[in-house]
C-alpha cells in the first residue's frame, strides 16, 4: 500500500546540530507520511526516520553554535540502527513550521493508549474520578482523550504546570504524566500514563510547546506586593471576597489593584466573582513563596 504524504515542504536542515556543523545549513526537502520522514538534502544526503523511532521532539530550541542561521525550527531525535540516538534540525517559515509540528505530534501520537484520571484534583481538592483507559488524539492546541465514558480536553494553551512521577492512577509504578491545567475558573490535576515512557516523553513535549511560551510571558510581568497578595487571595478563595480587607481596608487601592491585574491578563470577570487566567494561575504556582500572606 503507498504511503500518503501528510507532510511535504521545503525548508533547510542540519545533522546532529549539537555537534556543529560545517559550512552553511543545507537546503532540503521533508517530507512525511504516518511511518516516516524523509529529510532530502541538494546534494546525495538523504535521512530516513521511521516514526516509530522518534524519541524526543524540541520545537524552537536551537543550539548556540546555530542560533544566527535558523528561526522556526523543529528537532526530531531518534535511535538509530546501532542504538544511538541522532538528530535532525529541520527549518522552514513560521506557518509552515507550525502544521508542521501539530501533524508531526498527531502521526507520534494518535491513537496511543494510556490509563488517566481526571480530573484527579480539582481546586486542590482530591476527587473520587474513577482511573479510566484512554486513547489520545492531537489537536491544534489541545489533547483529547477518548474513554468508555465520558471523553474530555486539555487545552495546552491552559497547562499551568506539568512534572513526571512513578506513580501511575491505578497505583502502580509507571511513568505518569502529572498535569495541571485551568479548568473554568479553577486549577484541576489530571493524570496520565501513556503505553511506553517514549510516548509518555513525547507527551510531555508536545505539552511544553506552549507551556515554555507561558513561562516566558510570566517571568517578564511585573507585580507589587499587593497585587502578589491579591492574586494569592484569588486563587485561595475563588475570587468571592472584599479585597479592602487583603489591602488593610483601602477600597481605593483594592480598586486600582485589581484593574491593574485585569490589564496585565491575570484576572477575568466570572459570574460568581473573579478568577485567574492561565497566567495568573502560573504566576501563583510560581512565586507564591514570595508572598506574605
Amino acid at each position: 500500500m503507498k504511503e500518503e504524504a501528510v507532510a511535504d515542504f521545503v525548508g533547510r536542515f542540519a545533522r546532529n546540530p549539537e555537534g556543529g556543523v560545517q559550512g552553511e545549513p543545507q537546503s532540503c526537502r521533508a517530507v512525511m507520511s504516518k511511518k516516516r520522514l524523509v529529510v532530502a538534502g541538494d546534494g546525495d544526503e538523504r535521512i530516513t526516520v521511521p516514526l516509530s523511532r522518534v524519541v524526543d521532539v524540541v520545537v524552537g530550541n536551537v543550539p548556540p553554535n546555530l542560533r544566527d542561521l535558523f528561526d522556526a525550527t523543529v528537532t526530531v531525535g531518534y535511535k538509530t540502527d546501532e542504538g544511538t540516538v541522532e538528530t535532525v534540525l529541520i527549518e522552514g517559515d513560521d506557518s509552515t513550521m507550525s502544521k508542521f509540528q501539530t501533524v508531526l505530534f498527531k502521526c507520534l501520537l494518535n491513537g496511543t493508549k494510556a490509563l488517566v484520571k481526571h480530573p484527579a484534583q480539582l481546586g486542590g481538592r482530591v476527587t473520587d474520578s474513577p482511573v479510566r483507559k484512554a486513547k489520545i488524539s492531537i489537536e491544534s492546541k489541545q489533547v483529547r482523550f477518548k474513554t468508555s465514558g465520558d471523553n474530555f480536553t486539555i487545552d495546552i494553551t491552559n497547562v499551568i504546570d506539568f512534572e513526571r512521577t512513578e506513580r501511575a492512577p491505578d497505583g502502580e509504578s509507571r511513568p505518569t504524566l502529572v498535569v495541571k491545567h485551568a479548568d473554568d475558573g479553577q486549577v484541576a490535576t489530571s493524570l496520565v500514563s501513556p503505553a511506553s515512557s517514549r510516548k509518555l516523553n513525547l507527551l510531555g513535549r508536545y505539552f511544553r510547546i506552549e507551556y515554555s511560551e507561558l513561562l516566558n510571558e510570566v517571568g517578564q510581568i511585573d507585580l507589587s506586593e499587593s497585587e502578589k497578595r491579591v492574586l494569592v487571595t484569588i486563587y485561595a478563595t475563588g475570587g468571592d471576597i472584599d479585597f479592602k480587607n487583603v489591602l488593610d481596608g483601602s477600597a481605593a487601592q483594592a480598586t486600582n489593584v485589581v484593574n491593574s491585574l485585569r490589564e496585565k491578563g491575570l484576572i477575568e470577570e466570572e459570574p460568581t466573582g473573579l478568577s485567574l487566567t492561565s497566567h495568573g494561575q502560573v504566576v501563583v504556582s510560581q512565586r507564591l513563596e514570595d508572598v506574605n500572606i
